[in-house]
């Protein structure tokens, strides 16, 4: 387009023409042409054209760089991606996956001086291993820097895991983050340190660097770090390709040896073949195996692959040296530098002649289900061979190894289990087809030595009744030692090992020679006891030489052998008991025969002398006595009366009936009475010289008659013929008689006191029908009221009663009184009380002048310490009125008809208590309807289950709940409701009641 066109078509904008410009002109000069202005005008739309050419070129050439830069970064991308791709899809080792690395950052990066380096931790240290390392072009060998001390630049990339860029190191060593640690001369100037990082870790470093400062730009940082972050996958896929193909390899080893051992069921042969292969496939050497029995404290070597240790019988103490320290802590001990470490011990104190030359050990213990088995020990002359992947190897081996031994143990096991189960059961057959004690005992001693293998077997019988050990039978040993251990008698305290046994009940194993062969020489002696249901019967003695190198403390026997041992000295002292059972069912048979003889014989007669006569004859034909008498034991005079006796002559007999013994004689019965024990006592005492004679002994027994737990008697007889202790079966038979005797005294006394009660009884009911005569039958007529009455004894006879009596001008004398006491003594007062009153009322008016008199007279007539209260009122039907007087008796109620209560006190003391006493006088009003309650406290204080009284609350309750009832009605509801109130509780109380009520109008 021509420029004139180009600016015509832009000289219009906004109906202005562009470019134009205002200057301010004068007047009159508006016309005139200005030459600056002529100018401006042709030049400026060239110099506009000129800039837009200029803008164009400008715009061009940056879209030209752009793009070329877009190229070159799209090339490199590519190259990096491909790079990359190459990395991750090696399968290559580490070594050779390193030197891919360097070969692909070359083409994108001078890596004249470059490296790759790996982070380690090896046996508690932190390495770093530079698998490709170039120093100008040149390239080094691997190497490996210990970062546990001084970790450098390296070491903080790796804890910080960011880039590091130093332009100079000259200029920048003091604003570094950590020291460098140079290993070359000619240190570089400029360097890139860049993590390779997989996940949360930094596996390694890519480290370029150069003698040149300002050698490295950002592109290089940028393109490195790209190509590590490619290497970094590639070096963790490398790691986890490396490792599961080490530990398949390694797996498959330890499978083979697994394979091989597993073969073997033998235990020692088993533990042979796994440190014998462990040495061969490893070439580790000494391997060993050693066995941790149960409970023990130390480890015994079973295998080995040096003879001199395994033929040593070498045992190895918890906590002690590298196997000790595995032991107790349970887990894997490596020592990669025995030398410099603490817990290496180079051998065991006993053991100084043997000492391998031994630079790195490991001990890993053999452990299954939480059990330590046993310790696998592996050594090596070469210093730091037990690395991670090594003990992760020899770890699964020892579980291998401990399954096997489990196995193995668990095989050994069941097969002794079978044998110990084949032997219980001979023994229990060879037990059950005994006929007798002594069968039992032959069977017994016998067997045990063909199962458990020891020379001779003796069992030794506890006796309860002589408190000692017999011996019984024995085997292994000559005929007069056999004769004299059967004669063997051995009392607590004769020989130190049997009480041991005896009082703890746990076997013991002892070189002191037995008293049946005192020159016995080296042999061990072991004790079992015989015990069941927590009773010792007896002890079971082997014999044997000690065994060499035995793993029990015995010593004369194997763990399952003891085992053995401990079952068949249970099931011989349950036998035994079973035996003993039998005997003492037998005997019991016996002595029931004979105590229902005697029985039979006692119930047949009556007198109690004639029963006592029977028993004493039985008594030494059944207990093996010459002397016995039976006391009776008198409670009134607190002395002993001679009964029959045996065995002692006409004088003694005379001279017995003459005395009677004190208790003082027989001091040892007297605690007994008065401990009152339902479980009679047999003992022993000295007998009074007098009784001496009688019994010829200076001693003899008593076995205290008791019979509802209070003593009757005694049965005293002289110490048995044989001399033995009376027991077992002779102290049942005498126990039973005596208690046959205290039952006939007892019987004897109750037949005497049954007699003597029926007669009181009789007495007391002819005393009761006179006590009732003497209360009023019915109820008098009285003009103007109604009057009803109730007595009740609380025994046979009561001190309660109550009275009317009829007196001049129409008057009634109306009496309730209560005895301070109950029973007979009560009536007997009652009835001269009643007398004394019906004497005096009839000639005096005053009721409490008729009191005052009674009083004189009860007190004067009478010296026993009873009383009586009384309320005597006089009733005048005319007047309406009731005089009254009270002494020291419940006061009356009286109902009013309007519902209102008045209580009738009074002041006077008891009659019978003071011979001179006051009693005040009163009179009350009675209306038409009013109800009067006379009573002894027997109304008021009856008492229900639960000790409640009945009280006067109650009884005005009752009384207001009738009041529109007649007096038998009233009297019939107050009983009713003592009765409802008390229930089925006894009451302590006689009752007595009278009830008065007027007539309306």
């Amino acid at each position: 387009m021509p420029p004139a066109m180009f600016l015509a078509n832009l000289s219009q904008l906004d109906g202005l023409p562009w470019p134009s410009f205002s200057f301010a002109t004068p007047a009159g000069a508006q016309n005139a042409p200005n030459p600056a202005t002529t100018l401006f005008s042709g030049w400026l739309p060239w110099l506009l054209i000129l800039l837009l050419l200029l803008t164009l070129f400008i715009l061009y050439r940056r879209y030209r760089n752009t793009k070329n830069f877009m190229r070159l970064r799209v090339s490199e991308l590519e190259a990096l991606s491909d790079a990359g791709r190459v990395i991750v899809e090696a399968q290559l080792d580490l070594q050779a996956l390193c030197e891919l690395i360097a070969h692909e950052a070359s083409k994108v990066i001078d890596t004249s001086t470059f490296q790759i380096g790996l982070f380690e931790r090896d046996l508690g240290r932190d390495l770093y291993r530079i698998l490709f390392w170039t120093i100008n072009g040149k390239r080094q060998s691997p190497r490996s820097f210990d970062l546990s001390e001084n970790a450098g630049i390296v070491g903080w990339v790796r804890d910080t895991r960011q880039t590091l860029t130093i332009k100079d190191y000259e200029r920048e060593i003091d604003q570094l983050p950590a020291r460098p640690r140079y290993v070359s001369p000619n240190p570089p100037r400029s360097s890139i340190f860049i993590p390779l990082r997989s996940g949360s870790n930094t596996l390694g470093v890519v480290a370029a660097q150069s003698a040149e400062p300002n050698r490295f730009t950002a592109n290089d940082v940028r393109r490195l770090t790209i190509l590590a972050n490619q290497a970094a996958a590639a070096i963790a896929h490398a790691y986890l390709y490396e490792l599961e193909r080490t530990r398949a390899a390694h797996l498959e080893l330890v499978g083979q040896i697994a394979r091989q051992v597993n073969a073997i069921q033998d235990l020692d042969d088993m533990m042979h073949q796994v440190v014998a292969l462990t040495r061969s496939t490893f070439g580790f050497h000494p391997v060993s195996i050693l066995n941790l029995a149960d409970d023990a404290d130390e480890a015994e070597l079973v295998a080995s692959t040096w003879p001199e240790l395994e033929a040593a019988a070498t045992r190895v103490p918890a906590g002690f040296g590298i196997i000790g320290t595995a032991i107790s802590q349970r887990r894997s001990i490596v020592a990669n530098e025995t030398q410099t470490d603490r817990r290496f011990e180079p051998s065991l104190p006993h053991l100084r002649h043997i000492q391998p030359d031994t630079q790195a050990e490991i001990a890993i213990p053999l452990i299954v289900n939480q059990e330590l088995l046993g310790v696998l020990d592996v050594q090596s002359s070469q210093p730091g061979v037990f690395g991670l992947q090594e003990q992760l190897v020899l770890e699964a081996l020892a579980a291998q190894a401990a399954t096997a031994i489990h196995k193995a143990r668990q095989w050994a096991a069941q097969r002794e289990q079978a044998w110990l189960t084949t032997a219980q059961l001979q023994v229990a057959d060879a037990i059950n087809q005994s006929m007798s004690m002594d069968d039992l005992l032959a069977v017994l001693v016998r067997l045990t030595p063909l199962l458990v293998g020891v020379e001779s077997c003796g069992i030794l019988l506890w006796d309860e009744e002589l408190q000692l050990y017999q011996g019984s039978d024995i085997y292994g040993y000559p005929a007069a030692t056999a004769a004299q251990f059967r004669q063997l008698r051995l009392a607590i305290g004769q020989w130190n090992p049997l009480d041991a046994v005896h009082v703890g009940m746990e076997k013991l194993i002892t070189s002191q020679p037995p008293p049946w062969q005192p020159n016995s020489g080296n042999t061990l002696t072991g004790l079992f006891p015989l015990a069941a249901r927590g009773r010792m019967v007896g002890v079971m003695s082997l014999s044997s030489p000690p065994r060499p190198n035995s793993q029990t403390p015995a010593g004369i026997c194997t763990p399952r052998q003891e085992e053995l041992l401990n079952s068949i000295a249970l099931q011989a002292a349950q036998a035994i008991i079973g035996e003993q059972l039998n005997i003492a069912q037998q005997e019991e048979a016996w002595v029931n025969t004979a105590l229902l003889q005697v029985a039979e014989a006692v119930n047949s007669l009556i007198e109690l002398n004639e029963i006592l006569d029977t028993i004493v004859r039985f008594i030494p034909i059944l207990v093996g006595i010459d002397t016995c008498l039976i006391l009776v034991w008198d409670e009134r005079s607190r002395t002993f009366r001679p009964g029959p006796s045996h065995g002692i002559n006409e004088m003694g007999r005379g001279l017995l009936q003459s005395f009677e013994i004190d208790e003082t004689e027989l001091p040892l019965l007297e605690p007994q009475e008065e401990s009152r024990l339902l479980v009679t006592t047999f003992y022993t005492f000295h007998l009074p010289p007098w009784l001496q004679t009688l019994f010829d002994s200076p001693t003899a027994s008593a076995l205290p008659l008791f019979a509802r737990a209070k003593l009757v008697g005694a049965l005293v007889i002289s110490p048995p013929r044989d001399g033995r202790p009376i027991s077992g079966r002779r102290l049942n038979i005498l126990t039973g008689i005596g208690q046959q005797a205290a039952i006939a005294v007892v019987n004897d006394q109750l037949y005497r006191e049954s007699a003597e009660r029926s007669r009181l009884e009789q007495e007391l009911d002819v005393a009761r029908s006179i006590q009732a005569s003497f209360i009023p039958s019915g109820s008098p007529h009285i003009s103007g009221c109604t009057v009803a009455s109730y007595w009740e004894a609380a025994r046979q006879v009561s001190g309660d009663f109550y009275d009317f009596l009829p007196l001049p001008s129409g008057r009634w004398g109306i009496v309730v009184a209560d005895v301070a006491d109950k029973g007979v003594p009560a009536a007997l007062f009652m009835a001269l009380s009643r007398t004394v009153l019906r004497t005096i009322a009839m000639n005096r008016n005053d009721p409490a002048v008729t009191l005052e008199r009674a009083n004189e007279i009860i007190c004067h007539d009478t010296t026993s310490d009873l009383f009586v209260t009384v309320f005597y009122a006089i009733w005048d039907p005319d007047k309406r009125v009731l005089a009254y007087g009270n002494a020291g008796h419940n006061p009356p109620l009286l109902l009013r008809r309007d519902g209102r209560t008045k209580l009738l006190h009074g002041t006077g003391m008891a009659l019978g208590v003071l011979d001179s006493i006051e009693i005040e006088a009163r009179e009350v009003r009675l209306r038409p309807g009013d109800i009067l309650i006379l009573y002894t406290d027997g109304v008021t204080e009856a008492v229900n289950e639960d000790y409640d009284e009945f009280g006067l609350e109650r009884l005005r309750l009752t009384v207001a709940a009738h009041q529109d009832e007649d007096a038998e009605s009233i009297k019939q509801a107050i009983t009713a409701a003592i009765r409802d109130f008390a229930g089925d509780t006894s009451q302590f109380d006689d009752v007595t009641l009278v009830v008065m009520k007027l007539d309306n109008g």
